[in-house]
């Protein structure tokens, strides 16, 4: 168990099962701990696997507008609204194209963000899910082999749960060491720089404002949060989280709807 005496004086939240609700809503007593939090002076930081644009909109609809935004699951650091880009890194052009090129092979549904563009060969219903929930448009291209050269922010392969769980130890083998796999939600498997992780976010967000990681925690239910909820101060696992994250976790919440406000309460206010 870590030492609890350093206040807390940085939260990073996860949004989808952790801050959001199956209904893309937040609980009112989430959003009044957050901005309890926010007026005693602690930043709280929104981390997602979402693109930067989706994760802003949830920002701002939930009057968060001065929150640093967490995207693509650590690869993208920006102010909100629009804000300043603070960090950003990207899949080298050839990794990104061997990954393309096994992802066709698999004949897997695949998303490739570029320039704040969701590419997809086609508009299927992975694709149209995918926007509903997170308000991200997909444009069709056909064959994103020919995106070859070019640097992706991330990738992402969606199918069914089952046939995505036994594809992660196999394109963890494969890419061991050159590209950072992971899942946000159980039907996603997700191909990103080795820099793109929650945890390296956690840390550059740290430096940033001047604190220590002895001054954070982290709030998350995903595999993705993993990482960050084993290296802030305080790791929060959310009630229906796997067993991977409640065993990591320093704390897990009794409320999954309320889970947000239970940890800042607890450990904040």
């Amino acid at each position: 168990m870590k030492n609890k005496k350093s206040p807390i004086k940085l939260i990073a939240v996860d949004l989808d099962g952790t801050l959001l609700a199956d209904n893309q809503n937040a609980s009112p007593r989430n959003l009044d701990a957050i901005r309890r939090a926010i007026r005693q002076g602690v930043v709280v930081a929104i981390c997602s696997g979402r693109p930067y644009s989706s994760a802003d909109r949830v920002a701002t609809r939930l009057g968060l507008v001065q929150t640093p935004i967490v995207a693509c699951n650590g690869a993208i650091i920006r102010l909100p609204q629009d804000g300043e880009t603070l960090y950003s890194v990207t899949l080298e052009a050839d990794l990104a194209a061997e990954v393309v090129a096994d992802c066709v092979q698999r004949q897997l549904h695949l998303h490739y963000y570029l320039n704040g563009q969701m590419y997809v060969t086609r508009a299927s219903k992975w694709a149209w899910r995918y926007y509903l929930r997170t308000g991200v448009r997909p444009i069709p291209f056909g064959d994103l082999r020919k995106l070859a050269g070019q640097r992706p922010t991330k990738l992402l392969a969606i199918g069914e749960p089952a046939h995505i769980s036994q594809l992660m130890p196999d394109f963890q083998q494969r890419y061991e060491g050159r590209v950072y796999i992971t899942a946000s939600m159980p039907q996603y498997l997700e191909l990103l720089p080795l820099e793109a992780t929650k945890a390296r976010a956690l840390n550059w967000l740290a430096d940033h404002y001047g604190l220590s990681l002895r001054e954070t925690m982290a709030i998350g239910d995903g595999l993705n949060d993993l990482p960050m909820i084993e290296t802030a101060q305080i790791g929060v696992a959310m009630a229906q989280a796997p067993d991977q994250l409640h065993q990591a976790a320093d704390y897990v919440t009794e409320s999954q709807s309320n889970g947000v406000a239970e940890a800042i309460d607890h450990f904040v206010l």
